[in-house]
């Protein structure tokens, strides 16, 4: 406690030292202060003394450097005024003398610019009417070698096809309330074959109340539109169906098929498409070059001209004739078609044997009862053509039961002095065959005579020891008069009608025994249910004996035949033909087979098979005939005579 009252009045002690010593040193400091505030004081005084004396010299040396620089401002402002002055009349001086040269400048400009118009106008003139001429000509060679130039492309094209889409959509038929019984639709023009601005038409007919021609054969016909002057040979195509047509042209109507097929068979299913086709086999066209002359001199040209250069230009107007080159353009796609069939003609008349391989032979009786049959595909032998082999597995009516018959089809004019075999079994078949038709043998042999039981085969032969065809053609010519010397093309334009005559030629090949050049030909192993003699049937594809094994599998169904009994459907049935049957079946007499029409054509071709009007059968012993009314055909073709044995 002593020590704390010790230090309490240390440091009250220091504390009062302190106290005044802190006045002491402010008394000090105030007074310092008002010294050093009085001796700024009388600074300042004097320093803004000394700046106001200062400040009055420089404002009198101002006034007078002002005074002196106005004044000469002033002096040089009155002389570059008068510069100026004298420098504006001078340009004004200027400027009126560049406006008067300016206008003589414009006056001569205008009037050589109306100048090289006038001119420029003149000499466009000639050159559009010079670049006209030559454009024009350029255009028309372009016209030609454009025109040349497709018909060029297009000469190799042989065969156009229009497609239609949506055919079952878009191709109906008029209605019944209409007067017109064929609807027709158009394709695009086209070119090809070096002919040009062809066109197709598609005519779909309605049925019709009185029964049309032809409406039996389908509702569909094709025509062709062709320029005027075309002479074409060409083929029609709707789908599968064709039909070869000639025609010179002559630009106002078209020329085309009858009614061939039906629409509803020849559209393509998957796609619903319909192909419509033309094919040209062989095209005639006359082209006309018209020549130009060529443009003498004028007068003009001449004036300058020599007299040996005047001479010239006279004997060149005098000489030059109007007229125009005739080019005659062929374009014959069926050359090789034709030597073709010429070549197998001329391979025909070498072949004397035909072998036809029938497989599968042990179902042939359960496939085809009595009365069906299997053909094969038509062949040509001995310079005779169009012949098929129809073989009755179960025998033709009237056979004998376990025989089989065999039948060789022929056209009409034929003389065939051959024979037929199935394996071994050997039958002779002479005939002449003076309407086209069959003619075989009813009972030729028992089936199983002819059968290869190793290979379960039938060969069925035709060997050919003698034949010949003859063929007939009708043609028209005028009428000659003695000591007529014209031409008969002279004739032809001078007469009111042509008198008609027959020609007739024979095809004989000969004894074929003596002939050394011998050729075997073997069919292939297919067969057709129609035969060449059945017209009343639809076209039949060829079908190969393997398809026989499927039809055994399983009960065949039965079919309602046309005297309304049922019968055993086979895969292909050949027995649609109400034939009379003989009571005796050991007699001579048998029913005749399949008949038909056929018309010679102009150029000796057995063609345009109708349908069954007239038969006859002929036997060895006795000869009966039963014929039906006649139809308008050339030629009338009853079917064969088949001698039993």
């Amino acid at each position: 406690a002593a020590l704390c009252e010790r230090i309490d009045k240390e440091f009250q002690a220091t504390r009062e030292d302190m106290t005044k010593f802190s006045e002491t040193k402010s008394q000090e400091g105030k007074a310092n202060l008002a010294d050093q505030r009085d001796q700024l004081n009388r600074a300042m005084a004097e320093a803004a003394k000394e700046v106001d004396q200062k400040m009055d010299k420089l404002q009198a040396t101002m006034e007078k450097f002002l005074k002196d620089f106005s004044d000469t401002q002033a002096k040089d402002q009155a002389s570059r005024d008068e510069k100026t002055q004298r420098s504006e009349s001078e340009i004004w001086l200027k400027l009126d003398r560049t406006n008067e040269l300016l206008q003589e400048l414009t006056d001569s400009s205008t009037r050589d610019t109306e100048s090289l118009r006038e001119e420029a106008t003149k000499n466009l003139e000639d050159y559009k009417t010079a670049a006209n001429g030559r454009l024009d000509g350029h255009d028309e060679e372009n016209l030609q070698m454009r025109t040349a130039l497709m018909e060029v492309e297009n000469l190799a094209t042989r065969r156009v096809d229009w497609v239609i889409k949506d055919a079952s959509k878009r191709l109906r038929p008029n209605s019944a309330s209409k007067a017109s019984l064929h609807t027709s639709w158009f394709s695009p023009k086209f070119d090809m074959a070096g002919v040009h601005g062809l066109q197709l038409e598609l005519q779909l007919f309605r049925p019709s109340d009185w029964g049309a021609d032809g409406e039996s054969s389908g509702d569909v016909a094709i025509y062709l539109w062709a320029c005027k002057g075309m002479n074409l040979v060409y083929k029609l195509y709707c789908g599968s169906k064709s039909q070869t047509c000639e025609k010179v042209f002559n630009g106002k109507v078209p020329y085309g098929t009858t009614r061939f097929c039906w629409l509803k068979d020849q559209i393509n299913r998957e796609d619903d498409t319909l192909r419509i086709g033309c094919e040209v086999l062989e095209a005639v066209r006359e082209v006309e070059h018209i020549c130009k002359p060529i443009q003498p001199p004028s007068d003009e040209e001449l004036q300058d001209a020599s007299q040996a250069e005047k001479e010239q230009a006279d004997k060149l107007a005098k000489k030059q004739l109007p007229g125009s080159l005739l080019f005659r353009r062929h374009v014959n796609n069926r050359l090789f078609d034709q030597v073709k069939n010429q070549v197998d003609a001329m391979r025909s008349r070498m072949v004397r044997r035909v072998e036809w391989r029938v497989e599968q032979a042990s179902l042939l009786r359960k496939c085809f009862p009595p009365g069906e049959s299997i053909c094969s595909a038509s062949f040509n032998a001995a310079g005779i053509e169009g012949m098929q082999l129809i073989f009755y597995p179960c025998g033709y009516h009237g056979a004998t039961d376990g025989f089989c018959s065999l039948y060789l089809y022929a056209p009409a004019g034929a003389t065939l002095r051959c024979n037929l075999f199935i394996g071994d079994q050997k039958r002779d078949a002479n005939h002449s065959f003076e309407v086209a038709g069959a003619f075989g043998r009813t009972n030729f042999c028992r089936f199983e005579a002819g059968l290869e039981q190793a290979t379960d085969t039938i060969v069925v032969a035709l060997e050919v020891d003698e034949a010949h065809q003859d063929m007939i053609a009708t043609v028209a010519h005028p009428k000659a008069v003695p000591g007529d010397t014209r031409s008969i093309a002279q004739m032809d334009g001078s007469v009111s009608g042509p008198i008609e005559s027959t020609v007739k030629l024979q095809q004989a090949s000969g004894n074929l025994k003596k002939s050394p050049l011998e050729e075997r030909r073997v069919l292939p192993s297919l067969w057709t249910a129609k035969s060449m003699a059945d017209n009343s049937k639809k076209e039949d594809k060829f079908h190969s004996f393997d398809e026989l094994k499927t039809q055994t599998r399983g009960p065949s169904p039965t079919r309602r035949v046309r005297d309304g009994s049922t019968s055993q459907l086979s895969p292909m049935n050949m027995s649609d033909f109400k034939a009379s049957q003989s009571d005796d079946l050991t007699g001579e007499l048998q029913p005749p087979l399949p008949k038909l029409k056929s018309s010679v054509s102009e150029k000796t071709t057995i063609s345009d098979f109708r349908g069954a009007s007239e038969w006859s059968v002929n036997t060895r012993g006795s000869r009966s005939r039963r014929s039906l009314p006649k139809s308008n055909s050339q030629v009338v073709v009853s079917p064969m005579s088949s001698p039993d044995i």
